[in-house]
């Protein structure tokens, strides 16, 4: 298994393995109702032709953080939470090292939350940014 929580996971219907998360090598450092962070190794496997970061490795992992962080706080109400939309602006490639997330809840509403996510190379610098916007609804069977 890729992902790797430093807190126990959410019941979900995929383990993390066979979902996006693992198979892109996404690491979740941390996830809570106001902050997340989370990094992936740049390999082959989120790189486009010319070698660097794929946009889409930051769309999902902004995604993917987002929702773990809003679920975490809104599954004991009995909801679920899902991707509602994605806007990702990149700011310098990566070719090599680890690209790191910092997600910060910008709005808590009763059916849909907010998230700006930033992205860093190994030096601090920034590479991308992410608004993430998560709708919060009934989870399925609940």
């Amino acid at each position: 298994m890729y992902l790797a929580c430093v807190t126990d996971t959410p019941d979900t219907q995929l383990t993390t393995d066979h979902s996006m998360e693992g198979t892109l090598g996404f690491e979740i450092l941390e996830y809570g109702a106001e902050r997340g962070r989370a990094r992936f190794a740049v390999e082959d496997r989120v790189r486009q032709p010319f070698g660097i970061v794929h946009g889409g490795a930051y769309a999902a992992l902004a995604e993917s953080l987002a929702s773990w962080c809003t679920y975490e706080a809104v599954r004991g109400d009995g909801n679920a939470a899902m991707g509602q939309s994605n806007f990702t602006s990149f700011m310098r490639p990566v070719s090599e090292g680890t690209v790191t997330a910092e997600a910060h809840c910008t709005h808590r509403g009763r059916t849909s939350w907010v998230w700006e996510v930033e992205f860093t190379d190994d030096q601090g610098r920034r590479c991308a940014t992410t608004r993430v916007t998560m709708a919060v609804r009934p989870a399925p069977g609940g």
